[in-house]
This record gives structure tokens, sequence and C-alpha cells, in this order.
């Protein structure tokens, strides 16, 4: 038994001191003495699944589109105030004078959509012009229907597109003659609206198609009309800058 215990020590031990010895041998191999360190050792490292990895996350990494964006988006994300004040001036040009306003009016939202909204807008204008002896000046009540549509990613611009009704009254002075006028106007809508803040936002819109009917009264009596249809910017589309301030959501 005795005999049998002093094998099986040896055998261990022998063992023990032949593994001490390979790795002896592996560290001397590692020494700059014994071995040279080639640029070859570093490019024959297996890099090839990194590489793998790396462009399969390049094919497949999320990305979020303009599409995407447009089908996942939840109403509520987008950022339509309940009410808004606008205040603002435009100016527009005819054959011979400029003619300008000062505008505002109140919006109402009336429904939200996927990517826009839909609001009602009740206003005033005071508009005119000064030619040599000629001055006009009008006040309008406008009501108008306006879709704002968010055509960016952030919903930071937005699409300006509806109708417009208005009924002005006011006079024309020419020398020291007078003439009452009144008016009634349609007209379609568009312009872009850019978000400055949470709470202010700038819209650039104009007429771009205006039917107005006109009644003239001169003061020595009598009465005559006149109907006309302007397209795109000229003396009776005028081009409006507008400030709004945004209140509830």
């Amino acid at each position: 038994m005795k005999t049998n215990f002093s094998y099986a020590l040896s055998v261990v031990l022998l063992c023990f001191f032949m593994q001490l010895n390979a790795q002896s041998e592996f560290f001397s191999d590692l020494s700059p003495d014994n071995k040279e360190i080639k640029a070859e050792d570093f490019t024959n490292l297996d890099t090839d699944y990194i590489l793998e990895d790396f462009q399969f996350y390049m094919e497949n990494k999320p990305e979020m589109s303009e599409k995407v964006f447009a089908t996942q988006v939840k109403p509520e994300d987008l950022l339509f105030a309940v009410q808004m004040l606008a205040i603002g001036v435009g100016f527009g040009f005819g054959e011979n004078e400029t003619q300008w306003c000062f505008h505002a009016a109140y919006h109402y939202k009336l429904r939200q959509f996927q990517r826009s909204a839909l609001y009602a807008a009740l206003g005033f204008a005071y508009s005119g012009f000064n030619f040599n002896d000629q001055k006009q000046s009008l006040i309008d009540i406008q009501l108008k229907l306006l879709m704002f549509h968010a055509i960016s990613k952030f919903n930071e611009i937005r699409l300006i597109y509806g109708i417009l009704g208005a009924y002005g009254f006011g006079n024309e002075k020419y020398n020291s003659f007078t003439t009452d006028i009144t008016r009634v106007t349609l007209a379609l809508v568009m312009g872009f609206q850019l978000m400055l803040a949470t709470k202010w936002t700038l819209a650039l819109h104009t007429n771009i198609l205006t039917h107005t009917s006109r009644t003239f009264k001169p003061e020595n009596g009598g009465e005559f009309k006149d109907n006309f249809t302007n397209v795109l910017i000229n003396k009776s589309n005028l081009l409006t800058l507008s400030l709004l301030f945004n209140f509830g959501k």
C-alpha cells in the first residue's frame, strides 16, 4: 500500500515539473531577446468577424425616414396650439401705388389630423394706399378657414392653405372729393409658418387667387360697382408677415 502511494506521488510530481518546464519555454519564447516581433503577427489576427458585425450593423441600423415618421407619428406628438393670436403687416403693388395693411386675428383649432390642424380665424385688417392726391383707407372684417400642415420632420415648418371671406368698408378721397366704398372679398390663401419657440411662430402668406366686388357711392350721389379677380401678388393680393402667439394645447 505504501509502495503504491509512493509511485502515485512520483507520477504527480513528474507531471508538475513537466508543466513548469513547458510554461518556462513558452514565456522564454515571448522574450524580445529570443523572438523578433513582426508586423505579420498583427495582420494575422482574426478580425473578419468584427468587420462582419460592423457591416451588418450599418446595413440594418434603425433609421427614421420621412415616410416612416409620417406613418408612425401620433397626432398628440405634434404641437398644434388650441388658440393663436396673430398680428402683422402686409404690402402689395399696384400699377402706380403701393398698398399696405395692418392686421390682427384670433385662431381657434377646430380639428387635428395626423400631421395637420384645421383652424377658424376671425380678424380685421386696416389697409390703404396713398398716391399723389388720391388716398384710400378700408377696414375689413375677415373670416378664414385655414389648414396648417407640417411639412418638416419635427413640425417646425408648416404649409398654410385655406379660404378667406371678408367684408370691407371705408372711403377714397381725391382732393376734396370723397367716395364711400364697400367691398366683398373671396380668396384662396397660401403661405408658410415657422416655429420660433413653443409659444411663438412666424407666418408669411398671401392670397393666390382673389375675387373682389366693390360698390362706390360718391358724395354727390349715385352708385356704381365693379368686380375683378387677381392672381398671385399684386394690388389686392398683399404679401403678409404675421407674428403668432400660441396658447393652449
